[in-house]
């Protein structure tokens, strides 16, 4: 348990600072491009190509996205030292009667805000090169700011009911992101989003008010606030889950995931796989450690139920993935099965286990996060996103395919790569429940992992540059001499994600194992 508490307004800080960018960004656009907020209908690609105008508010919209990023960081960074030593950092904010909005920094909150900052740091920088040729950047990065504001929220609430304000606020404003293209596909995939957002957000409504029915509070700061075993709290549970569930893409709530990403701008789809799903499992950690605690599963299987649906989400995305062709929607099922590994460490509830599933809370947005970045570098520089029409691609893209296939080799679990630490406590966590089957699990997981990314790779570099039989002209001559990789404001951040794959496991202190280890031995008692 914590030592002291720390006063401060430095949560709050960190999460309005985004918010208030996103306000200013659609303020600045009023004096760039006027046509941000038009109609979802979207324009033809000839009259796309006329209409564009000089974007004179985009040095000012870059200044305010890096600095809104980049404070939120700083500020992380600047809380380590204090929440090391044991503390706790608490702001409070006293609207919203009669409960207000509180907001607390403990360990588990710190590692999930230096993470969410870190990642969004990055892919702002890859998103003013990607977005340059946009017709509605401001709207983009307006509403991408919310998103970020909302995600930081939702790790740094101190009760349940500002959590809920947060979860539902970033939801809503990552809809936008879904159909900013306009067109009829991204709408509808946007529809099939705000829908299981609605069934998310009851879910968690109902959660929250029967717990605070049942105990009269809502606090995340202290470990088991629920203990007695009633219908309500089973109720309470299954609406956590589905909320959290939904928000990670467990199986069978998953399924608004792939059309999100293949039909959203990929900074979008980016940011959802390294921020915001991660609040649903963020979420599912509270729910088991801080409102029920460990002695309490230890009265019920509730956890035994949520442990088989991890299982299979690990497999059914796996399997799933193999099947598709098209790149995106391949990684979007990939990222299905990668959540899985974090819900089913929760689940395991063991000191071990909880250090896999926070570990691959860092170490999936390092890799995803680069098989994404990479995917929007091919995508826009090639128009191509069928997997089959990627032969001889690395030629052209040779740094971003390296960085593409050093987080395909992550994927797989091979050391020293980050996931490899992801699935060693994991598999410990299993051995300690005598779950060996789960063991099988992540064995045969590590093996789909390298049926759907290694041949990409190696066709990329390997594969016959020859126009194929039936190929359009344009896949024609992803040749030696024909080198023309993604824009440094994209391949920079590209280059930082492939690096975090293994330099964590290589280095004397490897800090982000260090620090889900101190979540573990706080919230299973000192281990």
């Amino acid at each position: 348990m914590a030592n002291e508490t720390v006063n401060s307004i430095i949560p709050f800080i960190m999460i309005i600072m985004p918010l208030l960018a996103g306000i200013a960004i659609f303020l600045t656009s009023v004096v760039g491009r006027q046509k941000s907020f038009t109609s979802y209908e979207g324009l033809q690609a000839k009259d796309a190509e006329t209409s564009l105008e000089p974007d004179q508010s985009a040095p000012l919209r870059n200044a305010i996205l890096l600095v809104a990023t980049l404070v939120p960081f700083i500020l992380a960074l600047y809380l380590y030292p204090i929440i090391s030593r044991g503390a706790v950092v608490v702001g409070r904010l006293d609207v919203l009667p009669p409960l207000g909005l509180t907001f607390t920094v403990d360990v588990l909150g710190l590692y999930m805000a230096l993470v969410f900052s870190f990642f969004g740091l990055v892919i702002v920088i890859y998103s003013i090169g990607y977005m340059q040729q946009d017709l509605f950047p401001s709207r983009f990065f307006g509403f991408l700011m919310l998103v970020f504001s909302g995600s930081l929220g939702v790790v740094l609430a101190g009760d349940l009911f500002s959590l809920f304000l947060f979860f539902e606020f970033m939801s809503i404003m990552y809809f936008v992101l879904v159909v900013h293209d306009g067109t009829a596909e991204a709408v509808a995939a946007g529809v099939k989003f705000l829908f299981m957002t609605i069934i998310a957000g009851i879910s968690l409504f109902l959660a929250v008010v029967i717990i605070f029915r049942e105990t009269g509070s809502l606090a995340l700061d202290t470990p088991g606030l629920v203990s007695n075993v009633s219908t309500l709290t089973m109720l309470a549970f299954i609406g956590f889950v589905i909320a959290f569930g939904t928000k990670a893409a467990m199986f069978p709530l998953h399924f608004w995931m792939p059309d999100a990403y293949s039909l959203a701008p990929l900074p979008a789809a980016t940011i959802s796989s390294s921020i915001m799903l991660k609040t649903g499992a963020y979420g599912l950690i509270r729910v088991f450690y801080n409102i029920y605690g460990v002695e309490f599963w230890q009265t019920v299987s509730w956890d035994q139920v949520l442990m088989g649906l991890a299982a299979f989400t690990i497999l059914f995305g796996s399997i799933l993935a193999i099947a598709q062709d098209d790149l995106i929607r391949r990684l979007a099922y990939s990222g299905i099965a990668q959540l899985g590994y974090i819900i089913l460490g929760i689940a395991i509830l063991t000191p071990n286990a909880l250090i896999g599933a926070g570990y691959h809370v860092a170490s999936h947005a390092f890799m995803k996060g680069c098989m994404l970045l990479c995917a929007g570098a091919f995508v826009q520089g090639t128009g191509n996103r069928s997997i089959r029409k990627m032969k001889g691609i690395g030629y052209r893209f040779p740094v971003s395919m390296l960085a593409f296939a050093i987080a395909s080799v992550t994927a797989v679990g091979i050391p020293p790569f980050n996931i490899f630490i992801t699935k060693w406590h994991l598999s410990l966590g299993a051995l300690e429940i005598d779950q060996p089957v789960l063991v099988f699990v992540l064995l045969i997981s590590s093996l789909l992992n390298a049926a759907y990314y290694l041949p990409i790779v190696y066709y990329a570099f390997w594969g016959n540059t020859d126009t194929q039989a039936g190929e359009p002209a344009l896949y024609k001559g992803f040749s030696r001499d024909k080198i023309k990789e993604a824009p440094a404001l994209m391949l920079v951040p590209i280059i930082i994600l492939a690096v975090g794959c293994f330099v964590f496991t290589l280095s004397l202190h490897n800090l982000p194992l260090e620090l889900v280890q101190s979540v573990a031995a706080l919230l299973h008692g000192g281990m």
